[in-house]
């Protein structure tokens, strides 16, 4: 195992955790996804500053970031299915696309899309 493995698996273990905590206390939206974006942040500081170690911090970034959405979205579709399990409503394509649309919106501007 080289080091970049390390610290993607490490960091995707406290995302893991995090999601898992956010679920468990029903936190609000805006919650999870700061907490995710405070990690991401350092992770990427740390990568930047260490570029012997993660010789491309962007893509580490991108991996991380992709990781800690469909955390997100399974978080979501577990909720929603569990809450509507009479109806055995699930998300469809059109949703998905709007939570994909929600969660990146939330990251990038702090606040919920108008």
């Amino acid at each position: 195992m080289n080091c970049i493995d390390a610290i993607e698996g490490t960091v995707k273990s406290i995302l893991r955790q995090v999601c898992q905590a956010s679920v468990e206390a029903d936190s609000d939206d805006s919650d999870y996804v700061q907490k995710v974006k405070v990690i991401l942040k350092a992770t990427e500081k740390y990568a930047k500053k260490n570029r012997d170690v993660v010789p491309q911090p962007e893509i580490l970034g991108k991996v991380l970031y992709e990781y800690s959405r469909s955390l997100w979205l399974n978080r979501k579709k577990t909720s929603n299915s569990s809450k509507n399990a009479a109806n055995k409503k699930t998300l469809n394509d059109e949703n998905h696309d709007y939570q994909v649309y929600y969660y990146d919106y939330l990251f990038h501007n702090d606040q919920y899309p108008l």
